[in-house]
């Protein structure tokens, strides 16, 4: 989709919607972690990459709108390489081996960043950075 295509008012939409969608992996980030430090969360969201609000974003306007791009599909590839890696965090808490879990966070943060530039990719690549 190219952006030059759609009104002001849209334009300015989809730069509020990459916006929210970086706020929601921050917050995906934030569960996993606080998670791991004992509290008591919802797990779905972490373990399953279609449950969170990222996700949700990914496939109800990103893929959607912007799926062709090469970009895209590695965003998307990249969410659930994160999602399977949390996975395995919350397996290893679970097991009671919480330190080997908090020892794999800059892991968490490595994969993190990788969806951020890819976010920040899609959003140039559509001219709306």
């Amino acid at each position: 989709m190219a952006a030059s295509s759609l009104s002001s008012e849209d334009r300015l939409k989809l730069k509020h919607e990459f916006e929210s969608a970086t706020v929601k992996h921050i917050l995906f980030k934030s569960k996993v972690k606080s998670y791991l430090y004992g509290s008591s969360i919802d797990l779905e969201p972490i373990v399953n990459f279609r449950v969170c609000s990222f996700g949700q974003w990914i496939y109800d306007r990103g893929m959607p709108l912007f799926g062709q791009m090469p970009e895209m599909r590695e965003l998307e590839k990249v969410h659930k390489e994160i999602h399977d890696f949390a996975s395995y965090l919350v397996k290893l808490k679970q097991e009671n081996q919480t330190e080997e879990a908090l020892d794999q966070l800059p892991k968490l943060e490595m994969l993190a960043n990788g969806i951020f530039e890819l976010l920040k990719k899609v959003q140039e690549k559509a001219g709306l950075a």
